[in-house]
């Protein structure tokens, strides 16, 4: 189980989903972690009340990119 988790998250990391900006969002959330100096900007486009489009931005550990990458196809799908 913890080596399929390690597998998950290195994809992600290595391969991140939906990374980069979106022009005309409705939402533009940053947050960052100033103990550890990780940061996330993520944007989103709602279409009603369903998320229409979603990416995100930032740079720190690969857990934090990886959760954010991961939460963009979980928000997508």
């Amino acid at each position: 189980m913890q080596s399929s988790y390690k597998e998950i998250v290195l994809d992600h990391f290595r391969r991140p989903r939906n990374r980069g900006e979106i022009e005309g969002v409705h939402v533009q959330e940053h947050l960052n972690n100033p103990l550890c100096g990780d940061e996330v900007t993520v944007y989103a486009v709602f279409d009603g009340d369903k998320v229409f489009d979603v990416k995100f931005g930032g740079r720190g550990c690969s857990i934090s990119q990886a959760s954010a990458s991961m939460m963009t196809e979980r928000l997508l799908g």
